[in-house]
């Protein structure tokens, strides 16, 4: 009798274990998506002088990293395999190669597209970067998932070909996926990013324009 009861017993806690298991599961694939808004919330908003302190320190350690894999193979090969040009902005936590290529799928599951139909950075036109809204589970360094976020007046960085550009964002807005005018060309040398928006559906696209920052 003892055994049978001993027996009941472990299975109810056996049962209550994988209950609670299943809960916490549960709950953290519900909150993590939501991970970096919740964080982007609880913290300051970055000043401009912030966003370019962090950029700096972000610019630094690529450099460093660069450096060590000339040296010795020190750098992780993920990322430096990619594409040793990068996508800074450090308001929202992107850090992410800049891939050219013309499959659009390869660019955007490796970082951030050169889409082919821009120009490149500091060159006369419309330089044009996508990248995914939601792709690999947030926070990610490769993804535009705090996109939202960004407001006239933040800072982008491209390390482009050795060289340092910055961009200063001039407008943000929402237009419908079927909208080309975005990748129009031009004489003025802009920066169009954009991504999906809302977070989850394909249906619009925002976009953020930025200029060279002279300053």
């Amino acid at each position: 009798m003892s055994i049978e009861i001993e027996n009941k017993n472990t299975r109810k806690v056996l049962i209550f274990l994988l209950g609670l298991l299943g809960l916490l599961i549960l709950v953290y694939i519900i909150a993590f998506p939501i991970y970096p808004e919740l964080k982007y919330r609880f913290i300051a908003e970055p000043t401009i002088e912030e966003q370019i302190t962090e950029t700096k320190r972000i610019v630094e350690e690529i450099k460093l990293e660069e450096k060590e894999t000339i040296v010795s193979k020190g750098f992780p090969e993920s990322e430096y395999k990619v594409s040793a040009n990068r996508l800074i902005i450090a308001k929202i936590g992107v850090n992410a190669p800049i891939v050219e290529t013309v499959n659009e799928e390869y660019g955007l599951s490796q970082g951030a597209w050169l889409m082919p139909e821009g120009a490149e950075p500091g060159e006369s036109g419309n330089t044009i970067i996508t990248g995914h809204r939601f792709k690999y589970l947030p926070p990610n360094n490769l993804t535009f998932y705090l996109f939202h976020k960004l407001a006239k007046g933040d800072l982008v960085y491209i390390l482009w070909d050795g060289e340092e550009k910055y961009y200063k964002i001039e407008d943000i807005k929402v237009v419908e996926d079927s909208d080309k005018s975005i990748l129009d060309q031009g004489d003025e040398e802009i920066l169009t990013m954009f991504t999906c928006d809302p977070i989850y559906s394909t249906k619009e696209r925002l976009v953020v324009v930025a200029k060279p920052n002279i300053n």
